[in-house]
């Protein structure tokens, strides 16, 4: 603390100019403010060591006004984004990104345009306004100061002469050493800060652990080697979704002059999916938790004793009640949802009809007209003519509403016991169509080898998907604007603003790129041409041709066509495979061995939808059932068989529908084998489904209440007013009235 005043004091005192410390000053605000990743710092820099301002002392502000900076970093970082976005500024600012020279000042990033915006407003009056008070110190105080003999032993006084030219040329030479240091020491360390960045950037990206071996570089033609990548797979910790043996790819200078990248030629070797890790990942963060394979191990277990148990081990009935949606049960959750609502409605209007007691207000009314009657006054009677039409219409009226309620009173109870009566056929309905999606019977009807299938095909495709998703990011078109979200950053951080790219280079194109894949004994080769981060500004697809050899398969041939020039993303595939051998394919009902199979498969991806068909054709297998040597004697007979798989629906949740003539197969060679098992099978099915719709139908009635017998207890208390009024005279004369 001492020095820092004693360095303060000896600035203040020294012989310089009051334009020098001031300007000292205001250039330490610019650089303090300043985000220390901003290449502007080389410029403020640059002028403090030209101009001939007092360099310690700008050293010593940066310090003070870097603490200042963070903490008003909210109010920088907000003052850029409202300039960075504002609509009348847009043009001014899409020129600027597309200059080599301002995109790499990383003007476009809202704390450093708001940084810039304080610093500049505030410089010129904190200018003057330090002139001021240096002035003033040093004419009213310095000079006092001075003469005391403690600031004299204090050393607080610079008595040294200092030059007072406006700039210092040898400054220019200070600064290129200065830059050609930096640029070494940046030399040096940039592999391995590349590396951490590398590694941080991709594990940010796919939210899970990525390992980095070795990053080389070479300035003099601007290639990169990147060698020993891991990607942990975040379902699987102990293994890697992908790793790298290593990418060697140049960069183009002009287009990096631009903050592009152009990759004429880009090389993987190495390619690995699914690989163990030497030791296991770590979680991306700490409320992931990595799924368990134990609810699979105890399906195993249950499948086993499904075996044991049954000859042909057909799928458990629970298992699939508890999968499968039946219409009984959710028509009759429906059903009672309506009863419920429609109950509710008629003890509202029962309510309604109790408190009202309309029929005794017009009972009263009668009473009332028929007494002012009894006097026989012919004039009297003449003018409650218009009582008597009120009294009608009031009467006609109700009796109106009151078989308007009755008619939809007795409408809703029928249509509840349609409804009702209808829900008992539901059962059935769910009974056959289950018992024909998983019974194998003599009639061939039934697709239970598709329907198992269908599950192990679900697993491939997810793997498949996983990937495709990991890499649509990075191959997604950046013409649609990015707007970035309004919702502040952490202090000390900022937003990026994204304007339209005027030039005709997207930010990534690779031209032309070879990948070399090994998996286990098997060697794929894949090229890929026209990777661009922005199809629309490039004008062309991105196209990929993929040629495997294995062991396992004779070959396997992908053509990708991945087109996103349009607003709709699309992806179209084309996959061939010959001579492809399984082992073992293990299901409920049976298991497959020695597969040799032929396949192919079309299909497209648009937006976040997946279509696609494929063909199957096993030329060789061998089927068998647990334990069963009868079956297996007739099962020895079947050695070929087709499927046909179609995919259709949402990527994240596709549907996946298999069929395949095995199950005609194997109804005719086995139908009277089947016979004892399918009947078990679909009483155990039938049994499930009656009770879990009984229990879900139970307590389903018509009956809403008392409100039919009190609309016709009004009913009937209408019909009993008395509606003839008559008028006796003194000589015995009857007039009567009658309302009806």
């Amino acid at each position: 603390m001492f020095n820092f005043i004693r360095k303060l004091f000896k600035a203040l005192n020294s012989s310089g100019k009051s334009w020098q410390l001031s300007g000292a000053i205001v250039l330490a605000m610019f650089a303090g403010f300043l985000p220390t990743s901003s290449l502007i710092l080389l410029d403020v820099l640059f002028l403090a060591l030209i101009f001939n301002v007092n360099f310690g002392l700008f050293f010593l502000f940066t310090a003070i006004f870097s603490g200042v900076g963070y903490l008003f970093d909210p109010v920088f970082e907000s003052l850029g984004y409202s300039v960075l976005t504002n609509g009348s500024l847009n043009g001014f600012f899409t020129s600027l990104y597309n200059s080599a020279l301002f995109r790499w000042s990383s003007f476009n990033y809202t704390l450093v345009t708001g940084s810039l915006i304080v610093s500049a407003v505030l410089a010129v009056p904190m200018l003057l306004i330090l002139n001021r008070v240096i002035t003033l110190y040093r004419d009213q105080i310095g000079a006092k100061l001075n003469e005391w003999k403690a600031t004299r032993w204090m050393k607080l006084f610079n008595e040294e002469a200092q030059t007072n030219s406006l700039f210092r040329w040898w400054g220019v030479g200070v600064f290129g050493g200065l830059a050609v240091g930096i640029a070494l020491i940046f030399i040096v360390l940039f592999d391995p800060l590349a590396r951490v960045a590398v590694e941080k950037s991709l594990a940010y990206s796919l939210q899970t652990q990525v390992n980095i071996k070795d990053f080389s570089s070479s300035f003099s033609d601007l290639r990169v080697k990147i060698s020993g990548i891991q990607i942990a797979d975040k379902d699987k910790l102990t293994h890697n979704l992908v790793q790298v043996g290593d990418v060697e790819f140049d960069l183009g200078f002009s287009a990096l002059m631009e903050k592009k990248a152009m990759i004429e030629m880009l090389n993987v070797n190495a390619l690995a999916f699914n690989e163990k890790r030497t030791t296991a990942a770590k979680a991306y963060d700490d409320s992931y938790v990595p799924k368990t394979q134990a609810p699979k191990a105890k399906g195993v277990d249950k499948k086993s004793a499904s075996q044991d148990a049954s000859p042909f081990a057909l799928p458990n009935v629970d298992d699939i009640l508890a999968k499968e949606e039946l219409k009984s049960v959710t028509e009759a959750q429906k059903l009672k949802a309506d009863i419920e609502k429609t109950k509710e409605k008629w003890a509202k209007i029962s309510d309604e009809l109790k408190s009202k007691n309309e029929v005794d207000e017009i009972k009263a009314d009668a009473q009332k007209l028929q007494k002012s009657l009894q006097g026989g006054d012919i004039t009297k009677i003449a003018s409650a003519k218009g009582d008597i039409d009120k009294l009608k219409a009031k009467i006609n009226s109700l009796k109106g509403k009151y078989t308007s309620l009755q008619k939809d009173f007795n409408a809703d109870q029928k249509r509840l016991k349609q409804q009702i009566y209808a829900l008992k056929n539901l059962p059935q309905q769910d009974i056959d169509r289950l018992k024909k999606k998983y019974s194998l019977n003599a009639g061939g009807g039934a697709n239970l080898i598709g329907t198992l299938m269908s599950d192990e095909i679900g697993e491939y495709m997810k793997k498949g998907l996983k990937y495709y998703e990991m890499l649509a990011p990075y191959i997604s078109d950046d013409a649609k604007k990015e707007e970035a979200l309004d919702i502040p950053p952490p202090r000390g951080q900022g937003r990026w603003i994204k304007y339209a790219n005027l030039s005709k280079i997207p930010d990534l194109v690779v031209k032309e790129s070879k990948i070399n894949v090994k998996l286990k004994d098997d060697v794929l080769d894949i090229n890929v041409k026209d990777l661009s981060s922005n199809q629309k500004l490039y004008g062309k697809p991105m196209k990929l041709h993929a040629d495997a050899k294995g062991t396992q398969y004779k070959q396997i041939v992908a053509d990708v066509v991945d087109d996103r020039r349009s607003d709709k993303a699309n992806t179209s595939f084309d996959v061939k495979a010959t001579g492809f051998k399984t082992a073992t394919l293990d299901m409920q009902a049976l298991s497959m061995n020695d597969i040799v199979t032929n396949a192919t498969i079309k299909g497209e991806v648009e937006d976040a939808s997946i279509k696609a068909k494929s063909k199957v054709n096993v030329t060789n297998v061998k089927l068998q059932m647990p334990s069963q040597k009868l079956a297996n004697d007739l099962l020895s007979e079947i050695s070929k068989f087709n499927v046909d798989i179609s995919v259709d629906g949402k990527l994240d949740q596709p549907a996946i529908k298999v069929k395949s003539d095995l199950d005609e197969q194997l109804s005719h060679g086995m139908s009277k084998m089947l016979t004892k098992a399918s009947r078990g099978f679909e009483k155990d099915l039938k049994a499930g489904i009656l009770a879990k719709a009984g229990g879900s139908s139970e307590g389903l009635s018509s009956n809403l209440g008392d409100t039919g017998s009190l609309l016709n207890s009004k009913q009937d208390a209408l019909g009993g007013i008395d509606t003839s009024f008559s008028s006796p005279s003194g000589g015995g004369l009857k007039l009567p009235i009658k309302l009806f």
